[in-house]
């Protein structure tokens, strides 16, 4: 497939990730919750596995802004060290897609889960549509995993650090439902709203290499 193709459908797949999210933040501006969120919500608070609940808080805590920011600026910070300028300035533009998801939440409005449809066992306070964490980490980590090939030539260790960035990618929205703050609809939101931002920042940062690495 050549490169016009292959833009073609990459240009294609973002618009209808786009047109998903703007259906589905439509219809949570009017439903506090869809007709499957409950029973899934459910499902993932009955998970009884050891050591489950205290991964969950470490991955919730990754999101929380106390820990989000300074571990964004410490990884900004070591990129510009151990490689430059451009791998640290993506890392820190993560920032944004958390800040566009605290506008989308004032504009949707959505209320959090109910103590009295889910347990709800954390604190959170605002609307719940798109989740912040979910955006946040996902944002974070996705752009980490692309990026750590860049600064950690070692594979065994790159391929280590890039299963860990995966790991809290995968269970950053699931940790918010079983939380109770979070509808599956909210984290579900929040992982493609996540997509919108990483996808295209990634896919200009591989051009770029690769018209470096030619010239």
């Amino acid at each position: 497939m050549g490169g016009g193709k292959r833009l073609v459908w990459a240009a294609g797949l973002w618009a209808a990730v786009a047109l998903l999210f703007c259906f589905l933040a439509g219809l949570a501006a009017f439903y506090d919750r869809f007709p499957s969120d409950e029973r899934i919500a459910h499902e993932i608070q009955a998970i009884d596995v050891p050591a489950f609940g205290g991964f969950v808080d470490f991955v919730n805590a990754l999101g929380s802004a106390w820990a989000y920011v300074p571990l964004t600026l410490a990884a900004a910070a070591a990129f510009l060290v151990l490689r430059g300028g451009t791998e640290a300035v993506l890392v820190l533009l993560t920032f944004v897609a958390r800040g566009v998801n605290s506008l989308l939440k004032d504009w949707v409005e959505r209320p959090r889960p109910s103590p009295k449809l889910v347990e709800v066992t954390s604190d959170a306070s605002g609307s719940g549509f798109p989740s912040g964490h979910t955006v946040g980490t996902v944002a974070l980590f996705g752009m980490l995993f692309f990026l750590i090939p860049a600064v950690v030539p070692w594979r065994p260790l790159r391929w280590a650090l890039q299963a860990g960035c995966l790991l809290v990618v995968l269970a950053a929205g699931p940790a918010r439902v079983y939380v109770g703050v979070h509808w599956p609809s909210d984290v579900l939101a929040g992982y493609l709203l996540a997509f919108l931002f990483v996808a295209p920042v990634v896919a200009a940062y591989w051009a770029l290499r690769r018209r470096s690495a030619s010239g």
